[in-house]
């Protein structure tokens, strides 16, 4: 009898140790299963998607309608149509498009600024162009017409409105001290509707992305782009990807590369008047 119990104790040892070792083989498999591998994701369901914020002459969102249009989603779609893929569009915001693309809500993002804390947790692209950044006033504000810095702004008198995450917010946080900073969580579909707080005087000054500046101001004609000709600050563009997805990370360099040589990249930037930075040294517009 006494050996039964034994024998028993030690066969239900044995099954709790086999029933952990299979937790522990699932729970592995299940992370390694969580890395997907977007190029063979797109070959089996011949679908990726983007996720993108609307963005001037990049990426352009029909009020009406919602279909997309601009030189970056005309590059992605030509990617795609050479592989026989649609593109499906995730619209975000610049404060969560990296956790978007991070957690797989995306399987890229459109356009993008690179920097440093984003290269951190996002693979980017080699670069696109550059982008650089500007500053808009009140046309009647004759306080700023003599203004030929950006730091000129950065005074305690001085309100500045930016964009969460978006490229100004990024310059006035680390650069500016002494100006009161007004940070604006924007909404999906409307990321450059913050500059309405300089239009309404509730903000002195908006700092905001070269082209987004430009794309705003042409539609409020009461403000002034103070650096439409020379502006400050650039950043990389490129697209970006999970940073394990390396493979779909190096066809879309490929791709890129394809484009730039056959002069496709510059043929959309032109067909949608984009105003963008090839060299550091030198600001081209479509005309050029």
């Amino acid at each position: 009898m006494r050996r039964d119990y034994v024998t028993m104790a030690i066969a239900a040892i044995a099954i709790i140790i086999a029933g952990v070792s299979l937790v522990k083989v699932q729970n592995t498999n299940t992370v390694q299963n969580s890395k997907v591998d977007t190029l063979e994701k797109i070959k089996q369901t011949g679908e990726l998607s983007a996720c993108y914020v609307p963005f001037a002459t990049s990426i352009i969102k029909d009020p009406d309608t919602g279909k997309l249009s601009g030189h970056s989603v005309e590059a992605i779609e030509y990617i795609a149509n050479q592989i026989n893929a649609k593109v499906n569009y995730v619209e975000s915001t610049w404060g969560n498009i990296v956790a978007d693309v991070a957690s797989g809500r995306c399987d890229m993002s459109l356009y993008y600024f690179n920097l440093v804390p984003r290269a951190y947790t996002l693979a980017f692209t080699e670069s696109l162009n550059f982008e650089g950044t500007t500053a808009l006033v009140k046309t009647s504000d004759s306080r700023f017409n003599n203004v030929k810095d950006v730091m000129d702004f950065d005074k305690a008198e001085y309100t500045v409105v930016v964009a969460n995450g978006e490229a100004g917010h990024i310059f006035v946080k680390d650069n500016f001290k002494k100006a009161k900073i007004e940070v604006i969580d924007v909404e999906a579909g409307d990321a450059l509707g913050f500059l309405t707080a300089v239009s309404t005087g509730r903000a002195d000054v908006g700092i905001v992305s070269a082209e987004g500046g430009n794309d705003f101001n042409k539609k409020h004609p009461e403000l002034r782009n103070v650096f439409a000709k020379n502006p400050f600050s650039l950043n990389p563009i490129g697209y970006a990807v999970r940073q394990d997805d390396l493979k779909f990370l190096n066809f879309l360099n490929n791709s890129l590369s394809m484009m730039e040589v056959k002069g496709l990249t510059r043929q959309f930037e032109k067909k949608y008047d984009a105003k963008v930075i090839y060299k550091q040294e030198q600001f081209i517009t479509s005309e050029q």
